[in-house]
């Protein structure tokens, strides 16, 4: 567990009582604001290992002010565990886009609340031994991926490849050519629930060949086609991280 406090933003006295309840069973420090732009004040003077982030508040609610800490050169880097009690899967996606790292429903149990909150403590900690050009965890990860590729004035193709490693803004992609920097690339992942569309740049590329005969390149994804596109991935990309992710289609 972090040395540093958690951080919980709920109108809710009586769940941040819980929660401080739990969490200060394992020696961790737990504070609690009741409204996004206290929050956000006790965020910059505590800079907490990880923000627990109520997403129905009145005001300033969870999406707002989940928005303006990812924003906050300093703040942006603290993992937001998202939490709300509606059903609404609308809730979950507004969660992911503005830029919080982890989920947790409501009501949750214990052991629910360690895991996440041990998740996103062990996610900070590789981020902030890492230099900051490279804070973005890449994970391991083989997927099919279908590419459509636009270089210049020629005509789109497809080829077809592997993911060797995966992060929220970028691909290790194995594939049979050696493809120019800067082609803009249509990607379609395959993975079990449905395939992923989104649209890469590769940035850079190895030259010599790895096992397969495949070549390493790597690109930057500038967008996904549809907004529960980026909430599968980024479910997808917890998943992974915590060790149980679905097997993609292969």
């Amino acid at each position: 567990m972090p040395t540093r406090p958690i951080l919980i933003i709920d109108d809710d006295h009586a769940l941040c009582e819980l929660v401080a309840s739990t969490l200060s069973r394992t020696g961790v420090k737990v504070l609690a604001a009741f409204d996004g732009p206290t929050g956000i004040e006790t965020a910059r003077d505590a800079h907490p290992a990880v923000i627990l982030l109520d997403m129905m508040m009145p005001g300033l609610d969870g999406v707002g002010t989940c928005e303006r800490l990812k924003q906050d050169p300093v703040l942006g880097d603290i993992p937001v565990v998202g939490m709300t009690a509606s059903a609404d899967l609308k809730y979950a996606e507004k969660v992911f886009r503005a830029g919080a790292e982890f989920f947790l429903p409501k009501p949750f149990r214990a052991e629910s609340l360690l895991r996440v909150v041990r998740l996103a403590t062990e996610t900070a900690e590789r981020q902030s031994r890492a230099p900051r050009r490279e804070r973005r965890v890449r994970l391991a990860a083989e997927i099919l991926v279908r590419c459509l590729i636009r270089e210049g004035s020629h005509p789109a193709r497809e080829i077809v490849g592997r993911t060797g490693n995966i992060s929220l803004t970028g691909l290790l992609l194995l594939l049979p050519e050696v493809l120019a920097r800067g082609s803009v690339i249509h990607l379609q992942l395959q993975f079990q629930e449905a395939p992923l569309s989104a649209e890469a740049r590769l940035i850079w590329h190895d030259p010599q060949p790895v096992s397969g005969n495949r070549f390493r390149h790597g690109v930057h994804l500038t967008r996904f086609t549809h907004d529960m596109d980026l909430v599968q991935y980024r479910r997808f990309l917890n998943h992974l991280a915590a060790g149980h992710a679905p097997e993609p289609h292969s």
